[in-house]
């Protein structure tokens, strides 16, 4: 209910709701968040198997009695190791307070028929809407992927990921393995790990500050930037700092930029909970002037705003969200940042433009305005240690990551530099 009626994000949603239950068991926990993500996940096709159920439709239905009927059917239809009486039962009892005393029996009703039905035996259909869908699938097309088999991999569950920092990940195999946590490296990106099992949060690795939970893809953006000892790095559009923390843990100076004051509190919170603070931060809005020194940043991360497509397993909420003129308002405010964060780039220094999106608007086409402004910027090759990017560079020698690529988010980057 917080995240499809009063807007909150799931994630966030999720982890209020769990301190608020102190005795949460894991299973629990893990259960419920399953739930939350999953009726995410599949709202339109429970939506489309409720709508098919009720005489009027969905239209007028009490938003709490939608939500309980998306929550056990959902179960129904995707949980096999919950009985069918037992998800409809539990549904009943734990939601009976915000369904309504006069509405029990109408939901009860309704989810029995569902399990009497079994209309996902027909088929789930689409997950996505459509215009996400066409844009998956013209992504599939540039990459040359099976598009039925991306636009699947995006209405799947995410896998656990992790990013090691770079003094740690000499031994970060065996640190793992003595903790019982089986691990799996992620296409030779630095650093990066998928958790098979095991729990990554009681690990030592974790309780030393040296690993976080962090997608492969988001992993290999800042892996690209190249940050190296002595190097003074400016992040922008820093958010909560994660990638700031890992520039700063390759030995760089690094200084956080966001609009956003306490999202930089947070940035410096994490660098400092790591061992690693940030040389400085700076509260701005970086589509004006930023108040740095122009030309004096051997490299800048713009880990620009965007309409987060590529993340939509992690946030499924995002799906129901976006809508296709987003872009064309996200496209030039990005553009105005990547023009901003150009000139803080020194003679022979590197810009990194990111979107976790695989929109085109967002990405290459905000790219390619820029080389077109800027005959002082073009493409770089990755760098000597860099090798393990190749296998995700474009045609045009720009990163691109998919789902389908060790099940990492849909991610764009470009490495420039400056002449």
């Amino acid at each position: 209910m917080a995240v499809q009626e009063r807007g909150e994000g799931s994630q966030g949603a999720v982890d209020r709701a769990a301190r608020r239950v102190p005795a949460l068991s894991t299973m629990d926990r893990g259960l419920a968040t399953e739930l939350v993500y999953g009726v995410l996940r599949r709202q339109r096709p429970l939506d489309r198997w409720l709508d098919g159920a009720l005489d009027r439709g969905l239209r007028g239905v009490d938003p709490a009695a939608l939500t309980a009927m998306r929550l056990g059917l959902y179960q129904l239809a995707w949980l096999d190791r919950v009985p069918d009486h037992a998800a409809i039962a539990a549904t009943i009892d734990e939601n009976r307070e915000a369904i309504g005393r006069g509405k029990v029996g109408f939901v009860n009703a309704v989810l029995r028929r569902m399990s009497r039905d079994r209309p996902w035996q027909a088929g789930v259909g689409p997950t996505l809407p459509p215009w996400i869908e066409t844009r998956v699938r013209t992504y599939a097309a540039t990459l040359k992927l099976d598009a039925d088999a991306l636009v699947g991999a995006f209405a799947e569950r995410a896998p656990l990921q992790a990013h090691v920092v770079a003094p740690a990940r000499a031994t970060a195999l065996q640190a793992f393995a003595a903790d019982g946590i089986d691990v799996a490296t992620v296409g030779g990106i630095p650093g990066a790990f998928e958790v098979l099992d095991g729990g990554l949060f009681a690990g030592r690795l974790f309780e030393a500050r040296q690993v976080i939970a962090q997608d492969a893809a988001s992993a290999a953006v800042v892996e690209w930037v190249g940050a190296a000892p002595g190097m003074t790095i400016a992040d922008v559009a820093a958010g909560r700092g994660a990638k700031s923390l890992f520039l700063s843990t390759a030995g760089a100076a690094v200084t956080a930029v966001d609009i956003g004051g306490p999202r930089l509190a947070e940035a410096a919170r994490l660098a400092d909970w790591a061992g690693w603070p940030l040389a400085d931060t700076l509260a701005t809005d970086a589509s004006s002037p930023i108040d740095l020194p122009e030309a004096s940043f051997d490299a800048v991360l713009l880990d620009a705003p965007c309409s987060g497509l590529g993340t939509i397993r992690r946030r499924p909420e995002i799906a129901q969200r976006r809508r296709a003129a987003d872009l064309t308002a996200n496209h030039d405010l990005q553009l105005a940042m990547a023009r901003r964060c150009a000139d803080l780039v020194r003679v022979g220094g590197i810009m990194v433009y990111a979107v976790c999106s695989f929109a085109e608007e967002e990405g290459p086409l905000v790219v390619a305005r820029l080389l077109a402004e800027r005959p002082d910027l073009q493409r770089a090759p990755p760098d000597d240690h860099q090798a393990w990017a190749t296998a995700l560079l474009d045609e045009r020698g720009d990163l691109r990551t998919h789902p389908l690529w060790h099940g990492v988010d849909a991610f764009y980057a470009a490495r420039l530099i400056r002449r």
